[in-house]
């Protein structure tokens, strides 16, 4: 019986500081270089209260220690102390305390510990980029100029970082929404690059309108309908919510809200109805979610004074979200499989959130042990990876042929955990 072959819809990936300077103009490197250190500085001040720390050696002891520095409150307060140069050597040294792992930059590094996880494709969002470009586009105080700039960097590093090993790691692209038409040339730009993991939308608009105008942004969905090209939102973005106890815990309890809401805003504008072609997935928010608001959402529309908002539309909110929508089902827990079959099963796609603690690896069989034991095998190989060759377009046979070599038997997956 053959492997399965396992996809990861959600994997990290990111430079160091001074690895985006060459896809940089020169006229830009002390901006964001002083952007950097006053990011750093904010992270590092927090960065000892984010995670347990038993449970984060606990981590480090598994992965190898590297990068272990970044979630050391002794490692972070070392750095936050720093002058300004020596806080640039620590960004920029692979090998200083608060460095990250190799393997989300170093692509050999990555494709040996994705294989040796049992995975044979990735699709890869941002770590941090310049100017905050990315996850937490329009969180930070820059200029749209600034921000273009910081976009178009990480894009151009990471079709180099995808072009090492072709096929096997699908990129997604960042962009921002201050000029749509400037916005439009960044995805062509993209598919030209070979990033064919998509688009990420901003989460945040920043100072622009919401997606729930259409004509404002109906060039950017033509575009990615055109090029097949999947629009994307994934938890990161929240408000600042400051430096007291509880802001962690904030951030931790509302950030996947703030990543649904791009949902209601392109239903009923219509983006749906007028793009059926249009691919739109949701990734590291849970999968739960979304019934609680399908069901709101018909409630909404079954109740007489609300039926008028649905006169231009020809499908139900769960319609178009059946043929629209995917889930990128990030570390899929125990309590979110039984929801499979309402929410469908072609519509998730698993995600091991390589290389993030929260995340599956370096213990992922274990983890798909947990939750996948007692499903059905055909259920298994779709949510492990036949879905998200279908979304992406990930080619068939360099799956299968990968999976071969250092995938995992299905018999493996289905063993219970004792």
């Amino acid at each position: 019986m053959s492997k399965v072959v396992m996809i990861s819809s959600d994997c990290h990936a990111g430079a160091l500081p001074d690895g985006y300077k060459p896809y940089m103009p020169k006229e830009f490197h002390a901006a964001a270089d002083t952007w950097w250190l006053q990011y750093a500085r904010e992270m590092m001040k927090r960065m000892g209260t984010f995670f347990d720390q038993e449970a984060a050696e606990e981590f480090n002891s598994r992965s190898g220690n590297q990068g272990a520095g970044r979630m050391d409150p002794e490692a972070a307060s070392t750095a936050a102390r720093a002058s300004d140069t020596e806080l640039w050597d620590f960004l920029c040294d692979p090998d200083s305390m608060i460095a990250p792992r190799r393997g989300e930059y170093e692509p050999d590094v990555r494709l040996r510990e994705l294989e040796d996880d049992g995975i044979a494709g990735e699709v890869i969002f941002p770590q941090m980029a310049p100017f905050g470009a990315g996850l937490m586009q329009y969180r930070h105080e820059v200029t749209p100029e600034q921000s273009l700039v910081g976009n178009r960097a990480y894009n151009h590093w990471l079709a180099d970082l995808c072009s090492v090993n072709p096929g096997r790691h699908a990129g997604v692209a960042i962009i921002n929404v201050d000029d749509i038409n400037t916005a439009v040339r960044e995805v062509r730009d993209a598919h030209k690059m070979g990033l064919f993991g998509g688009v990420l939308l901003p989460t945040s608009t920043g100072p622009n309108p919401f997606y729930h105008d259409y004509k404002r942004y109906a060039p950017l969905w033509s575009a990615c309908e055109e090029l097949n090209m999947p629009i994307h939102t994934h938890s990161g973005w929240s408000p600042d919510y400051g430096d007291v106890p509880s802001a962690t815990m904030m951030f931790i309890s509302e950030v996947d809200m703030y990543a649904h809401r791009p949902f209601t805003a392109l239903l009923w504008s219509g983006v749906f109805e007028k793009h059926p072609k249009l691919k739109m997935v949701f990734t590291e928010t849970g999968c739960g979610w979304i019934l609680e608001t399908l069901r709101v959402l018909k409630f909404k529309i079954d109740n007489p004074i609300f039926a008028h908002f649905m006169k231009d539309l020809s499908l139900t909110p769960e319609e178009y979200f059946q043929r629209n929508c995917f889930i990128g089902a990030s570390f899929l827990a125990p309590h979110e499989i039984g929801s499979r079959h309402n929410i469908g099963v072609d519509k998730l796609m698993w995600g091991s959130d390589y290389p993030h603690m929260e995340g599956t690896w370096p213990n992922t069989e274990h983890k798909l042990r947990e939750t996948f034991h007692d499903v059905e095998e055909g259920e298994i190989r779709h949510m492990l990876g036949e879905n998200a060759i279908d979304v992406f377009g990930f080619d068939r046979s360099l799956m299968e042929k990968t999976a071969a070599r250092i995938g995992r038997q299905i018999s493996a997956i289905k063993q219970p955990v004792a």
